[in-house]
């Protein structure tokens, strides 16, 4: 078999992560420090308009991304599914589901909350505790941009009638598609970092 080309091995890490294409990923707030709720949620601060280092699939690139909050777009259902690592290749993969969503603010910056919940088998409850002992803290939301604007270098451009400086995409809506439970949030593109030359970020 031929080796792999630079394009087919960044796919294939993308993939390996959980990322088909068109699909992405970035690292979600800690764990708000909450009393669960009457229903035993856990509230988490799952996105932040913080700009975030995201691999981009029409760029061909990373690049720092907005996700704007006011653009977050849910199933008809009200909930996406709680995953394992961003892992969707079974039904066992799935610890929970996540609904509830409300506006928040972190840091400083508006972002959205949800109201994470865990299924009641035994593999699930296990993560469950980790979190609520703090020995898990990190969460990583899976996404797909449904429309974004591009501001280039040195560039000003107003957005919904905020300004933006470039080099930053503001994607304006977005379709939340998981909410997954994760050992490090931060970085599951490391590998694609490494591929790219690009030394990953701790």
């Amino acid at each position: 078999m031929p080796p792999l080309s630079p394009r087919q091995q960044i796919e294939s890490a993308l993939r390996s992560a959980g990322l088909l294409p068109g699909m992405s990923a970035r690292a979600a707030s800690r764990q708000r420090a909450t009393a669960p709720a009457a229903d035993g949620g856990m509230e988490w601060t799952l996105s932040t308009e913080l700009p975030a280092l995201v691999w981009d699939w029409e760029r061909w690139d990373f690049v720092n991304e907005i996700l704007l909050a006011a653009g977050m777009m849910v199933p008809a259902s009200g909930q996406v599914p709680l995953l394992d690592s961003h892992n969707r290749n079974s039904a066992r993969d799935v610890l929970g589901h996540v609904r509830d969503f409300t506006a928040a603010s972190a840091g400083g910056y508006h972002g959205r909350n949800g109201q994470v919940h865990f299924a009641a088998d035994n593999d699930s409850q296990v993560i469950k505790q980790k979190v609520a002992d703090g020995h898990i803290t990190d969460g990583s939301v899976g996404y797909q941009v449904l429309s974004a604007i591009w501001v280039p270098e040195n560039t000003e451009v107003s957005i919904d009638g905020r300004l933006f400086t470039g080099p930053v995409k503001v994607s304006r809506t977005w379709s939340l598609k998981e909410f997954s439970i994760t050992p490090i949030g931060a970085d599951v593109l490391a590998k694609v970092r490494m591929l790219c030359g690009t030394p990953p970020r701790n």
